[in-house]
């Protein structure tokens, strides 16, 4: 009975361990999609409505996914109270904070960290065209990630439930 019930243990958890593991993969998927989205909302925030960075962030907090919300808000908050910190230090720090737990590359993560240096330049038009380089590589990544996605999945489901069994005839 007990060898029974362990058997049934050691399943599950290798099972729950695969479901784990492409869950983060959907969830990469998902981070690397709402990126793309922000980064063309501040597209074209800055191409047609010729708003600022502070300005974005604004419309940001309202518009972007609940995970992202609440650190665009404080980088408007951070601005308006006229701290003599840099955008760029306030973007960082708020972004780093942010992207540390998401289940992305460290060069995906810093594209959205380093947003705003891409920005210096004064005219909007380069100003668009720099950031839409970042979003097609980001477009690029998104469709690899999704593209092995499936394949993924079946993968590690299917080892993760091998490796249970391999796991119960080993302790057997």
């Amino acid at each position: 009975m007990f060898k029974l019930v362990g058997i049934v243990c050691i399943l599950v958890g290798c099972t729950g361990w695969g479901i784990n593991r492409i869950t983060e993969e959907r969830s990469r998927v998902q981070h690397l999609r709402e990126m793309i989205r922000i980064i063309k909302r501040i597209q074209d925030e800055i191409s047609y409505g010729k708003r600022t960075l502070p300005q974005i962030c604004l419309t940001l907090s309202e518009y972007c996914n609940v995970l992202y919300q609440p650190y665009f808000k404080k980088i408007y908050e951070q601005m308006n109270q006229g701290s003599g910190i840099s955008l760029e230090q306030i973007w960082g720090q708020q972004m780093g904070q942010c992207l540390h737990h998401a289940p992305l590359s460290e060069e995906e993560k810093d594209i959205l960290r380093n947003l705003p240096q891409n920005l210096g330049i004064q005219e909007e038009k380069l100003q668009a065209k720099s950031i839409g380089q970042s979003m097609e590589y980001l477009v690029r990544q998104c469709r690899k990630a999704e593209d092995a996605y499936d394949n993924r999945a079946r993968m590690i489901l299917s080892v993760s439930v091998l490796m249970g069994v391999f796991l119960t005839i080993l302790l057997l």
